[in-house]
């Protein structure tokens, strides 16, 4: 084999190997990667999906909490005027939905709470607490509405009911921006999922077009080798000629002289003349002639060597 030969073989051989390497990469990146993606996004997605539910369910909470409170404050200004409805059921229900109800359905929500909604709890803890007092004196015999008068008018019960109100505004501003950054996450999933997408698609299409251009940059690597095998007018066949003290000379079919070595040239003088016509079985006075078969620029020739005898 020809160093010319031997080098486009080893530069085939490097091309392979990257391909092989580019197709190893094309495999990860078009099958793991999307998968660890897939998996990432779906997680990340029920997890934005949870956390918005539980926004929504915090917000029920919290329209039951203003519910029960304006309806305990009703009551306990019922009570106040000596009325109390139902033997005081509605007034005791209406506080204990506050706590313990609010304080049990809120720690059955699993998801990240709202802002402002843990300060409300505290808040109502404090608020049920001084209003208790109201109920008792409420239900108490006789009946006293003095009594209650007297609870509502404490700095401690009007102290508690501000802040409670002032807790209920806060957590209801709180869980509306809660609930508008979660929304915002959603759309960034979703966006990010859309982009994800394009991005892969892109680097499919690349690496297709990267296999096709390995695909024939090989295929006329070994073309050209092949060429190269059957070819003997090379440059290292030239060389190697032109450096023996034998006459060489290529013949076409047609015995048109393809190639003649400097040694051809001198023992023949014009007759090897490339391009003239040279008739191998004609005998010259001096000198010996062998023909033999091979190929040059794919197509069979006649190979002459002549010798001086």
């Amino acid at each position: 084999m020809s160093p010319m030969a031997a080098k486009r073989d080893r530069k085939a051989a490097s091309r392979k190997q990257r391909s092989q390497i580019r197709r190893r990469i094309t495999f990860v990146v078009l099958t793991v990667l999307p998968l660890i993606i897939g998996l990432t996004w779906f997680n990340l997605s029920n997890k934005n999906i949870d956390e918005i539910q539980g926004y929504e369910t915090q917000a029920l909470l919290r329209k039951e909490v203003e519910a029960n409170r304006d309806a305990l404050r009703f009551q306990l200004k019922a009570a106040s005027e000596n009325y109390v409805q139902d033997a005081g059921q509605p007034l005791q229900a209406s506080l204990d939905n506050l706590n313990p109800g609010f304080t049990e359905a809120l720690s059955k929500v699993t998801t990240k709470h709202a802002a402002a909604i843990d300060e409300m709890q505290a808040a109502l803890v404090t608020y049920t607490k001084a209003a208790q007092k109201a109920v008792d004196a409420a239900l108490a015999q006789p009946k006293s509405g003095a009594a209650v008068t007297a609870v509502l008018n404490s700095k401690e019960y009007k102290n508690a009911d501000t802040d409670f109100g002032n807790a209920i505004a806060a957590a209801n501003l709180g869980g509306g921006l809660s609930m508008k950054k979660a929304n915002d996450n959603w759309k960034v999933l979703v966006v990010a999922e859309l982009a994800i997408t394009i991005l892969i698609t892109i680097l499919i299409g690349t690496f297709s077009l990267m296999t096709e251009r390995a695909i024939s940059r090989a295929n006329a690597s070994e073309l050209a080798r092949r060429q190269d095998r059957n070819n003997l007018d090379t440059e290292p066949f030239s060389q190697i000629a032109a450096s023996m003290a034998d006459g060489v000379m290529i013949l076409s079919k047609d015995n048109t002289i393809m190639m003649a070595n400097p040694a051809a040239q001198a023992m023949l003088g014009m007759e090897a003349r490339i391009g003239s016509t040279f008739d191998s079985s004609q005998d010259i006075a001096g000198k010996s002639m062998m023909t033999s078969a091979g190929k040059a620029g794919g197509q069979n020739v006649t190979i002459v060597t002549i010798k001086a005898l």
